[in-house]
């Protein structure tokens, strides 16, 4: 009985687990991740990668539209059950659409649905990456929960995968459609992998300036021309950005909760005035992508969106607070305060490592809250801020270091530096591993 319990324990410690050779081979990850990677080749337009890209000026610009929420899943709900935020999406979509199909013949324009009816988060992404569409605008209605202080204003929102306090709440609301679709949690959680961080890290570089891009025109478009309460260029963690392969934007259109905003957004002038501010939102970022100028349509603005005596606002976060204008040229890291962990100081052709936390479309305060308590360096890269933790020629000890955050950060990642130009990673630790070598 004893020769035989010993035999049969053996026999389970060698017994390998497929996950566990997956895990312990380096070519089987290798080829794997090779074929993700290959995967997001086939779903990216080949323009975003230059080929073709003589007739990307000439090529028809494709732009889906997303009536967020509808059917089953009716959205924030205002002052009665008939106030629906789906209806008010709908609606202003529609109008968007119309005036994008009237006077921009250079476009075709896809809606994720143009009737009352439910459309899984995972469809909506697939209609716009099957289309190859260079641009997803997602429509949504804010809403502030019952008992909080009243807020106005509108607020453009493009993808993070780090979770903040500030926009929690957008991001259980805008991802609460995932309730009603059978195993949503499962589908559309970013497992953190590897694999998901290295395929969100290259879609996050070829996307996410040109998101930022458009929605600050949506913003300068509807609050400096359609009057509305200006909160502010955001970034939160939402699933419908998440998994489409575009430029994408997500646009809270004001408050169904407060009264005033509410009726101004149910009316039919307040639904044309809104469509018309992303329409020339849209048509700015077409021509500054294609070189097509299209025409713009006049605002008359109803002037609603300041509170009435009855209304409290609340104010935009501290991280929209710096009104500073980003600058259009690449700068070397710069810190913030005190300089972040760090065991060596930079040489000459030496690979600095550093950890990228997320990326800001504005210069944040030192104490900023999306930092953590983290005393943070930046650096810039076109007209977007990119904050960084962490500064050494160890590559081991930026693993570990990266390791330590993961928790915080789920979206970060390594990146290198040599002579204060930032180098494609892989080729940084080679040359470290030869260095190392010596």
């Amino acid at each position: 009985m004893i020769e035989k319990s010993l035999k049969a324990k053996r026999t389970k410690d060698i017994t390998i687990s497929p996950q566990n050779i997956y895990m312990r081979n380096p070519l089987h990850r290798l080829l794997h991740i090779l074929s993700l990677l290959f995967l997001l080749f086939l779903l990216i337009p080949h323009s975003a990668f230059g080929i073709g890209a003589p007739d990307a000026m000439n090529k028809q610009f494709v732009v889906v539209i997303d009536p967020g929420h509808g059917g089953k899943d009716p959205g924030a709900i205002g002052s009665k059950p008939s106030n629906r935020e789906k209806d008010i999406n709908l609606g202003i979509a529609k109008r968007l659409g119309e005036l994008i199909q009237s006077n921009c013949t250079d476009t075709k324009v896809i809606f994720t649905r143009s009737t009352d009816v439910f459309i899984e988060l995972g469809r909506r992404a697939e209609i716009a990456n099957k289309a190859k569409a260079d641009l997803f605008i997602s429509i949504h209605t804010n809403a502030m929960p019952k008992g909080a202080k009243r807020a106005v204003g509108v607020q453009s929102y493009t993808l993070t995968l780090s979770t903040t306090g500030t926009n929690l709440e957008v991001e259980k609301r805008e991802n609460s459609v995932i309730e009603f679709e059978k195993d949503g949690a499962k589908k559309y959680g970013f497992d953190g992998s590897t694999e998901s961080s290295i395929m969100f890290e290259l879609m996050q570089d070829r996307d996410l300036e040109s998101g930022v891009e458009f929605a600050k025109f949506c913003q300068n478009e509807m609050v400096k021309t359609g009057k509305r309460h200006d909160m502010g260029v955001q970034q939160a963690n939402l699933a419908v950005l998440r998994l489409t392969y575009m430029p994408s934007v997500l646009l809270e259109v004001g408050y169904i909760s407060t009264p005033s905003e509410e009726a101004f957004l149910l009316s039919s002038s307040g639904q044309e005035t809104m469509a018309k501010c992303i329409y020339n939102a849209f048509v700015r970022y077409k021509a500054q992508h294609t070189g097509r100028m299209s025409k713009l349509e006049q605002v008359t603005p109803v002037n609603t969106s300041q509170p009435s005596s009855s209304d409290e606002t609340e104010e935009p976060s501290d991280s929209n607070s710096d009104k500073a204008e980003p600058s259009t040229t690449a700068t070397p890291a710069v810190s913030q305060e005190q300089a972040s962990p760090s065991s060596s100081q930079e040489k000459a052709d030496v690979p600095m490592f550093k950890i990228q936390l997320f990326v800001s479309d504005k210069k944040l305060k030192s104490n900023d809250r999306q930092f953590k308590g983290l005393s943070t360096d930046y650096y810039q890269e076109g007209k977007l801020y990119k904050y960084t933790y962490g500064n050494t020629s160890d590559y081991r000890e930026i693993q570990r270091l990266h390791k330590s955050l993961n928790g915080k950060f789920p979206g970060s990642f390594i990146i290198a530096f040599v002579n204060g130009k930032k180098v494609v990673t892989s080729d940084a630790i080679s040359q470290w591993k030869r260095n190392n070598k010596r």
